[in-house]
């Protein structure tokens, strides 16, 4: 493997107590895993379970009434989801984020960040929220492999090395230079990330084929799809762009050859103006 991917992969932030005793308690209980178990466990850690509150009674999951207290998050959301989303949260705010390797403004980046998650929320919570649902720690965690990339080559000196091959392809081959430095692009690196951290398999393998979602199992091929998508969307570079624009409908496309619809008026609804302009451009 990779010298710079290994110590990447070395300094991996730990998962938070209460998220590993949460992890251990529903994988080991298997099929007898109870509400009120993982309830007593998220209970003594304030902190989670503020954020699973925030969450639930965020946009994102579109629920109609007020969600408060834990045993609602829990019973609305699945066992499962809510051990995903716990590993999630955690993870987002468990190391410093710098992406000036990029040559991206760490800010906007977040920004954009954002924007993706509530993208995805928007375009699927009302027609499909099972899908909504399970795509939640992937969309927060989706440019995660970005910014750990990012760390690395800060603590190893090869920041500007980085940022210059970035600059000879004018930021057009992001994913090469990635696989140059590193083995891998960032979002192949994220199944690795998901598998690591012991997220559902269903998770694992939905983020494991975002570059490839034709080749995806059946079980995952829609949230797979779905994923790929948003990223031309919300690329931090040429996100929008007209050519990422065809290249969303292209997989669009593509997903409905092999029988999986996804709603199109809504998608078109909620894209950003500049990313719906360079659509319109591109079918001129």
């Amino acid at each position: 493997m990779n010298e710079l991917l290994l110590k990447v992969i070395d300094n991996l932030p730990p998962l938070p107590e209460t998220v590993m005793k949460l992890q251990q308690y529903v994988d080991s209980a298997g099929s007898d895993v109870q509400i009120d178990g993982v309830v007593d466990i998220i209970s003594k850690d304030p902190l989670l379970t503020g954020d699973l509150l925030r969450l639930a009674n965020s946009p994102y999951y579109g629920f109609s009434r007020e969600i408060s207290t834990l045993n609602q998050v829990v019973s609305l959301l699945g066992i499962n989801n809510v051990k995903n989303i716990a590993i999630a949260n955690s993870l987002r705010g468990g190391f410093e984020i710098n992406v000036s390797p990029y040559g991206l403004n760490t800010q906007e980046f977040l920004g954009n960040c954002s924007k993706e998650v509530d993208f995805i929320s928007e375009w699927f919570s009302q027609t499909d929220k099972k899908l909504a649902q399970i795509l939640a720690p992937c969309a927060m965690l989706l440019r995660l492999g970005m910014m750990l990339y990012a760390n690395a080559l800060i603590q190893n000196g090869k920041d500007k090395e980085f940022l210059t091959a970035l600059q000879e392809t004018n930021f057009n081959d992001v994913s090469s230079v990635e696989i140059e430095f590193y083995g891998l692009d960032h979002l192949t690196f994220l199944g690795y990330l998901f598998d690591h951290w012991h997220f559902d398999e269903t998770l694992i393998q939905t983020t494991a084929y975002i570059t490839m979602p034709h080749a995806a199992s059946d079980e995952v091929k829609r949230a797979s799809y779905a994923l790929a998508i948003v990223t031309r969307v919300f690329d931090p570079y040429h996100g929008g762009s007209v050519y990422n624009m065809e290249d969303a409908f292209a997989l669009i496309k593509e997903a409905k050859a092999q029988g999986i619809q996804f709603n199109i008026d809504r998608f078109l609804e909620i894209l950003p103006p500049e990313a719906k302009a360079n659509l319109n451009a591109s079918a001129d």
